[in-house]
């Protein structure tokens, strides 16, 4: 049985994607559990800090997709990553709706959504390098490297507020979630070996489940 403290995370995470953010308060919350604020507060302090809670789950569910790839990387691998991230981007899209506000009003979450945004590019970046090193990928000038990763974070972490603002909260679903890898994959594509871009492509049309936080793709 999941703990009061869990459960107040995971309640509050359903009505901030399905509500928004900024029409849910604490008292929606612990009417929603059917528990008293009290008990609420005596958890977390206040809405933001059940955010910050929720950014923790976002920052480690990150890290563990974008654990280092074995290499050769395949493209089923380089694919799999996008589709995880892009599921938890999902999952947790009340927060990639409203990044610029949340940071704005929050400096720890801000200074930590920095990090993990740092780490991502980093993790990024080298695998782009083990690409071009086994011949996945064309050359490519080492500041081109970064912007090229940057495009692909712009997408990602952007999606979902397109998807919001295009759909709102309640219409959001699982084939945005398949889009999004699309969009985000894009801006790589054209470096691409063609095979190694044909398999991505059949990699992602081949996947099993899109909307999960965990997904699974297809063997070739």
């Amino acid at each position: 049985m999941a703990s009061t403290k869990d459960r107040i995370l995971d309640g509050s995470l359903e009505l901030f994607n399905t509500k928004g953010i900024q029409a849910v308060t604490t008292n929606h919350i612990a009417d929603h559990l059917k528990i008293s604020t009290g008990n609420l507060y005596y958890h977390y302090r206040s809405k933001d800090h059940i955010i910050q809670a929720l950014f923790e789950r976002i920052d480690l569910a990150a890290r563990e997709v974008m654990a280092p790839l074995p290499t050769p990387i395949t493209p089923q691998q380089w694919a799999q990553v996008f589709v995880h991230g892009m599921n938890i981007v999902r999952r947790y899209r009340f927060f990639f709706a409203n990044i610029v506000e949340l940071a704005g009003r929050d400096k720890l979450l801000a200074s930590q959504f920095r990090a993990l945004t740092g780490w991502t590019l980093d993790w990024t970046i080298d695998a782009i390098d083990a690409l071009i090193a086994q011949g996945s990928m064309r050359e490519l000038a080492g500041d081109d490297r970064r912007r090229l990763a940057e495009n692909v974070f712009i997408i990602i972490w952007n999606w979902t507020g397109f998807t919001v603002a295009f759909r709102g909260h309640e219409l959001s679903h699982e084939g945005d979630t398949r889009e999004g890898v699309l969009h985000s994959m894009l801006p790589l594509m054209p470096y691409f070996k063609p095979k190694f871009a044909r398999d991505v492509r059949a990699a992602i049309d081949n996947a099993k489940v899109f909307g999960q936080e965990r997904s699974f793709l297809a063997e070739p």
